[in-house]
């Protein structure tokens, strides 16, 4: 069973959650395919580090507090 939420950081996000997050960008109007997978890949390194201050960091280059939380929840919990 895979951890979901707060107890999911510092562990291995699944492919499929990534992949939510990237739809999850898509729909929070990031148009580029490379800058969404850039923001999750970068996003999710934070987290698989249990680093969420610094993965909210990464997600507000690209997106206001609101997504870069959306986003942080879609990779721990999706």
């Amino acid at each position: 069973m895979q951890s979901v939420g707060f107890n999911a950081m510092g562990k291995p996000i699944p492919t499929s959650r990534k992949q939510a997050a990237y739809d999850c960008a898509a729909a929070m109007g990031i148009d580029s395919q490379d800058e969404r997978m850039s923001l999750v890949n970068s996003v999710a390194e934070h987290l698989e580090r249990d680093k969420p201050f610094e993965a909210q960091q990464a997600a507000m280059r690209h997106l206001d507090l609101t997504g870069a939380y959306r986003l942080m929840a879609t990779l721990l919990s999706a």
